[in-house]
């Protein structure tokens, strides 16, 4: 293993994979029994570029990490550390190196900075939306003349409207997996929100209206993973949810 991670000296030529293994070299999953498993930064995030956060009082800084391995929900396990800024004067060079990480490279981030953008979401829930919501859909898809089929507005405007694919801090919940359902905080019982998706792909052929201008050059391949370029079982998504009462409710945590 290496303890150092230069990812501006990586060969243009490696691949994502290649060059997270040159990385780490993680052995692929087992029981490590009683020795410790590095924890691996996921998402850092100031209050400063996303006000919508809910912190402690005194606190602007939240890391999110996890363990590369499944747990019991086949996901890895994440935790929350909210921190002054201000405070955190003795910082790593490099990330910790795991003993063991999940199918070799699928958990393991890759360095990458976030720009953020604030953009409007709509749930896919339509009973929520309402009858004249669909109807303002149906009559903007045929006066826009896009092409979409009046009785398959719904699954047009799920993907290309309602809810943005690839990571993002809040926002809905793209479902799939399962029919939305209610997730009440453990400890008070009250509903909770989204805090980060973690998403396995950034955009897919279904949701090439959401694609930035800057990355449409790489638009025609829809299996190009960009970003962090971890994968979720198989290809889904990891929701973090949080307590609205209080950041020291325990957070929960679902697939899609």
């Amino acid at each position: 293993m290496t303890d150092e991670w230069n990812p501006d000296a990586l060969d243009p030529s490696q691949s994502l994979a290649d060059a997270k293994l040159t990385r780490y070299d993680p052995e692929p999953w087992r029981d490590i029994g009683d020795v410790s498993n590095a924890m691996l930064p996921v998402a850092q995030l100031f209050t400063r570029d996303f006000p919508g956060l809910r912190p402690p009082p005194g606190k602007d800084l939240l890391q999110i990490l996890w363990c590369p391995v499944d747990h019991d929900d086949v996901m890895p396990k994440t935790t929350l550390v909210w921190r002054t800024a201000a405070d955190v004067t003795d910082i790593l060079r490099a990330a910790p190196v795991p003993a063991a990480a999940e199918y070799g490279y699928d958990y393991i981030p890759f360095p990458c900075k976030v720009n953020p953008e604030p953009i409007v979401e709509y749930p896919t829930d339509f009973d929520e939306l309402g009858e004249e919501s669909l109807e303002q859909m149906r009559q903007w898809a045929s006066r826009e003349h896009i092409g979409i089929d009046p009785d398959d507005v719904k699954s047009w405007f799920v993907s290309n409207v309602c809810v943005s694919p690839g990571w993002k801090v809040g926002g809905h919940i793209r479902w799939g997996t399962t029919d939305p359902y209610p997730q009440p905080c453990p400890t008070c019982g009250t509903g909770t929100e989204s805090l980060l998706t973690v998403a396995s792909s950034e955009w897919d052929a279904a949701t090439h209206s959401w694609i930035p201008y800057e990355d449409q050059a790489l638009a025609g391949d829809y299996s190009t993973t960009v970003g962090p370029g971890v994968t979720i079982a198989r290809g889904y998504n990891m929701i973090l949810r949080i307590c609205p009462a209080s950041p020291d409710h325990p957070h929960i945590q679902l697939m899609q």
